[in-house]
């Protein structure tokens, strides 16, 4: 009796009494290249390489600085916005909000003119 209760629960479920898969971690990643200004992102990747690599091909070049950023946290990139500025800033923060103004505080300590958000987001 027992074992055809079992096998009706089983297929109630679909089989789905099997262990839970394990939680995923995802990362991403924030590329800058001083010189050019170009930059680019990725988020929730499975691996931190993969982050990377996808944010420095967004970002365009072998010479774009990548900046990690771990899973649960959130990272943005200010940049000045007058061309001929070349300052920026990055910061990583559990909260986007904060991300975003440390990210600008930071920008804004190398530049008399306003920095502005170019991207920010937060990974799984």
């Amino acid at each position: 009796m027992r074992s055809a209760a079992l096998m009706a629960a089983l297929a109630f479920t679909g089989g789905l009494a099997v262990a839970a898969a394990p939680a995923r971690a995802d990362f991403g990643a924030i590329a800058y290249d001083q010189a050019s200004g170009r930059y680019g992102f990725s988020w929730n990747e499975g691996t931190p390489q993969r982050a990377g690599e996808l944010a420095k091909k967004d970002c365009g070049g072998d010479s774009c600085r990548v900046i990690p950023v771990a899973p649960r946290l959130c990272g943005a990139l200010a940049t000045a916005e007058k061309k001929e500025s070349n300052a920026w800033g990055v910061s990583i923060r559990p909260d986007k909000g904060d991300a975003q103004a440390r990210a600008i505080a930071d920008c804004q300590k190398h530049t008399e003119g306003q920095c502005k958000v170019r991207g920010s987001e937060c990974n799984r």
